[in-house]
């Protein structure tokens, strides 16, 4: 969505304070992710996010990464891993109160590094009803800019360098498991274009430190291939070093992972996520998050 010249001064400036995130600063857990991936292997990773407010402003875009998993770690065994990436976040918004159809766009070209280690290891059969494992995975992620220098549309206000960090966990005890991150950060410098806010002193604006708490998918294996459990979400953004306003939002809802085409290399998670709560200066919204891995 591109705004009418018309329509800057008195849009555009409200957009700017509000929307300071980007895409990739949002990003879900799924059921059994936070786990090594196959040995000495490439991968195709796409992360689909589909979100729709009551405004009825829709978002759909998804992180691209193509993705290359260590045959071993550090310690020389496959009791660790590392997996490096690189992509980018392309996408989609529309906005129900302007005349615009909508614009496409690309949001952060990103690299990451991330690293696997088993602190538990299974002592028992996989699938046995006492198996149980635990991993760790310490994972960093560098943003770059994207040239838009618009105010609005998908991508707007990434023209400037990023970088998130977390620890997720993931625990297996028998059918149940768990992939979750207790607290994640996400950094967004000043942008690397000015934007009008209508004062007639254009300023670079700073996206600055985003957090996000108990970000956790939860289930348990009801079939061979079919993990069904619950996903949630804590969001602050833009809480620190910023010039947009502080906002937040919680989410829950179903999660799933099918593992039936593994013989294929490929694997699908998903979760629907509810707005149970979120600031003033944000509508509700509901999201639909996706995960589709395909190993070759």
């Amino acid at each position: 969505m591109k705004l009418q010249h018309s329509s800057h001064l008195c849009v555009a400036p409200a957009l700017a304070l509000i929307f300071g995130f980007t895409p990739t600063a949002q990003g879900d857990q799924f059921i059994g992710f936070a786990q090594p991936g196959v040995p000495g292997k490439w991968a195709l990773e796409t992360f689909p996010v589909f979100n729709r407010t009551d405004n009825g402003d829709v978002r759909a875009g998804s992180n691209t990464v193509l993705t290359y998993f260590s045959e071993t770690g550090f310690t020389g065994t496959q009791r660790d891993q590392l997996q490096v990436w690189v992509g980018a976040d392309t996408g989609y918004t529309g906005a129900n109160n302007t005349r615009s159809n909508g614009s496409w766009g690309v949001a952060s070209p990103n690299v990451g590094l991330a690293y696997y280690y088993n602190v538990v290891q299974p002592t028992s059969e996989y699938g046995a009803d006492d198996f149980t494992t635990f991993w760790v995975n310490p994972t960093l992620s560098l943003e770059f800019p994207n040239g838009n220098d618009e105010g609005t549309g998908y991508g707007a206000f990434a023209n400037r360098y990023g970088a998130s960090f977390s620890v997720a966990n993931y625990l297996r005890v028998g059918r149940f498991a768990a992939t979750f991150t207790p607290v994640g950060i996400h950094y967004a410098a000043r942008n690397r274009h000015t934007t009008d806010l209508g004062n007639g002193d254009p300023t670079r604006l700073q996206g600055g430190v985003s957090l996000w708490f108990a970000n956790i998918a939860a289930g348990y294996l009801v079939s061979d291939d079919l993990w069904l459990g619950v996903h949630h979400a804590y969001h602050i953004n833009n809480r620190t070093a910023s010039d947009f306003k502080e906002s937040r939002q919680g989410k829950i809802g179903p999660a799933m992972t099918y593992t039936g085409f593994s013989k294929q290399g490929f694997y699908l998670s998903s979760n629907l996520n509810f707005d149970y709560y979120h600031s003033a200066n944000l509508p509700r919204s509901n999201s639909l998050t996706m995960a589709l891995v395909k190993f070759f």
